[in-house]
């Protein structure tokens, strides 16, 4: 009877320390991300961070638009792809109640062809697709202004978003042809030039590079990268950990010359 009753106190402390191992795992964060670059990334953190009882769910996104609206509803914790002059302007369009939990890195925004070869070669009414958001589209058309393309209408406001009515003057007359960045891929064969968020850069690794961005020519700050987390928990060590985590692998990335065209945020 008393080896029934110890066999039984054994097996419920089995189970008990069970559950408690269950719960230390049980921290199951969901990643919104777009794009070839982040998922590389997130996949390369899982082991690392399944070390820390971080169990990591990787929910993939088409179109910009939805992944903040999905943050704020709660379908996902965590997302990376948007920069702060994105971030702002969709906070407070759709009230949305988010935080940022770190910032990362500056991304440059690459023109990219698959007819020309050099820059140079751009033809009087040429066709360049850019970004149909208004944040990344009113950064194309800085880079364009930056290459000497085209000319914008002065503005104090360092926030201020150009749209297309902003253009003073268009020496090549190009056509602009706003897109979503998720679809630029399918447009690359028939237009001159696309510019493109680094998120879709590896869409386009094969394709001609006609301008490398230098943000530095312009208001770069705004185009910082963020990793961001509903307001509510913006003080989450997980959510922290996790960000730590993501830009340390960045870091070691570019610091090894594994990947270019970003710039760590100290």
């Amino acid at each position: 009877m008393i080896k029934k009753i110890l066999l039984l106190l054994f097996i419920l402390v089995c189970i008990s320390c069970n559950k408690q191992n269950n719960d230390k795992e049980n921290h199951i964060v969901k990643i919104g991300y777009i794009g070839e670059f982040d998922i590389s990334i997130w996949e390369s953190l899982i082991g690392k961070l399944q070390e820390e009882n971080i169990q990591l769910e990787l929910i993939p996104f088409s179109g910009y638009a939805a992944l903040n609206k999905s943050l704020n509803s709660g379908y996902i914790d965590l997302n990376h792809f948007q920069h702060y002059a994105y971030f702002v302007n969709e906070t407070n369009k759709n009230d949305y109640y988010l935080s940022i939990v770190e910032k990362t890195f500056i991304a440059d925004m690459n023109m990219y062809s698959e007819n020309l070869t050099n820059i140079s070669q751009m033809p009087k009414n040429a066709k360049i697709a850019i970004p149909e958001d208004n944040v990344n589209l009113s950064r194309a058309l800085k880079i364009l202004e930056s290459i000497g393309f085209i000319k914008l209408r002065k503005n104090s406001d360092t926030n201020y978003n150009y749209s297309l009515n902003d253009v003073r003057e268009n020496a090549l007359n190009i056509n602009f042809i706003p897109k979503k960045a998720s679809d630029m891929h399918s447009i690359i064969s028939e237009v001159d030039a696309i510019i493109i968020n680094y998120n879709f850069n590896f869409d386009f690794q094969d394709k001609n590079v006609l301008y490398y961005d230098d943000p530095s020519k312009y208001s770069s700050d705004m185009y910082v990268k963020l990793i961001v987390c509903r307001l509510k928990e913006a003080d989450n060590n997980i959510y922290k950990t996790i960000s730590k985590f993501y830009k340390e692998r960045v870091t070691k990335l570019v610091e090894s010359g594994r990947i270019k065209g970003i710039t760590i945020i100290n």
